[in-house]
């Protein structure tokens, strides 16, 4: 039986994609499609925007609505997915793809996005419990590491690989902190020691950085569903378990004025970041970043509205932007045609098995040792050691609906990638 027209159109106004009624979305998905059809998108900041949230809104609400993919993968993942899959089918021509990566890489979007991040959620924690998770979770990660690091090499051994081999060229790019930060150097650091080319070590090393990165962003998604069936396992997006209630929510007066006053408190702190990183290079913009916010925390400097602005402008970012950041988080830094190439089932299955390692490690140590609850220890210290970077706390953090854990996670990536790409360097070497 035909469904009268006032039903439809009640059925159009009430589901919302985006913010947006379902039938107006659906005519902002056919004005991008004919200018993308034409090649007339805009190549500037408002054709990037427009692309990723249009496309980035309706991958989520797919990914939250259709069942099973909710329940087991859920927006974030579909997004990120469903951005390297139309990215690597061709849909976009060469200046769409321009125009994203330079909006998404080159100029700033997710700097933009991951500081407001930072900001809005160490100033939303508890200083006592910021110091204690501080302290802890870096022991935590380091010891998951080490022994993921020899699982991979006995892998190796037992497959005629090589035990050193498979740590230089799986485990330590799949732990080096991404992969501008972490698998580009190394490969340099690679070739300059061996007197080969770059770019094919490179080639060789990348997909077990985006691979690592997948793995870790689907494990992230299954941990918050464990999460939500065994709460006595999971804070919640709290890391430390010190046996009191989680906190309420913090009650803000939302107004423009103090929107205003996040965005400018996270670009500030961003700006100190360059400042701290240009004097002590070591040392990484977000490293300085949350170095001075944690500062400036347990100091108890910063006045209350603005934290609460901070925390304000946070919130904001991750309801109007992370669909579009992980939709161009996946169509400009996963390569689907470089995985293919380099699938191999033993392939495949050590990284998934080091992954595994890893992220159980985590959970156990960080639960028994550190007082960590389970499912945030295995997010924090054990997915975010093998994702890629800034962009993939990112994915990782939004797939397991714990964008509380970014200053956390932001430390494990920063130190244990450093150490990792150091530890890289010094062993090819001897090793190489």
């Amino acid at each position: 039986m035909e469904q009268p027209k006032s039903t439809i159109k009640s059925r159009m106004n009430d589901i919302h994609v985006g913010g947006l009624p379902l039938w107006l979305y659906l005519l902002a998905l056919v004005l991008l499609a004919a200018a993308l059809w034409m090649d007339c998108l805009p190549r500037n900041i408002v054709g990037a925007f427009f692309l990723l949230m249009i496309l980035g809104d309706g991958l989520n609400y797919l990914g939250n609505t259709i069942p099973i993919v909710k329940t087991y993968l859920g927006g974030s993942v579909i997004c990120i997915f469903g951005g390297a899959i139309l990215a690597a089918a061709g849909v976009f021509h060469q200046s769409a793809m321009e125009t994203m990566d330079a909006f998404v890489n080159d100029e700033g979007f997710l700097v933009l996005y991951i500081s407001a991040l930072i900001t809005g959620s160490l100033f939303s924690i508890d200083r006592n419990l910021l110091l204690q998770g501080a302290v802890r979770i870096l022991p935590v990660s380091l010891t998951a590491l080490l022994v993921g690091f020899l699982v991979c090499g006995g892998i190796g051994a037992a497959s005629g690989n090589g035990f050193w081999n498979n740590i230089l060229y799986v485990a330590v790019p799949m732990t080096s902190g991404g992969m501008t930060a972490g698998t580009v150097p190394l490969s340099q650091v690679y070739a300059a020691q061996l007197g080969q080319n770059a770019g094919d070590i490179l080639t060789r090393i990348a997909p077990a950085t985006v691979l690592g990165n997948c793995i870790a962003i689907i494990y992230a998604s299954l941990a918050d569903n464990l999460g939500r069936k065994h709460p006595a396992l999971s804070g919640g997006g709290r890391l430390v378990n010190d046996g009191t209630p989680a906190p309420a929510p913090r009650t803000m007066n939302i107004t423009l004025e103090k929107m205003v006053v996040g965005l400018l408190a996270a670009l500030g702190f961003y700006c100190l970041g360059t400042v701290g990183h240009s004097l002590v290079k070591p040392i990484p913009i977000y490293g300085w970043m949350i170095l001075l916010v944690m500062v400036v925390k347990c100091l108890g400097w910063m006045p209350a509205e603005v934290e609460d602005a901070a925390c304000q402008w946070g919130q904001f970012v991750i309801k109007a932007w992370t669909a579009a950041a992980l939709f161009g988080i996946g169509a400009t830094l996963i390569d689907l045609n470089t995985i293919a190439q380099n699938m191999t089932p033993l392939y495949l299955l050590t990284i998934l098995v080091v992954e595994t390692v890893i992220v159980l490690t985590a959970s156990l140590i960080g639960w028994k040792a550190a007082h960590f609850y389970p499912v945030e220890a295995a997010i924090a210290a054990g997915m975010c050691t093998t994702n890629m970077g800034g962009s993939g706390n990112v994915a990782v953090l939004s797939s397991a609906h714990r964008m509380e854990l970014m200053p956390f996670a932001q430390i494990v990536t920063r130190s244990c990638g450093a150490l990792i790409l150091t530890l890289g360097g010094v062993l090819i070497q001897f090793v190489g």
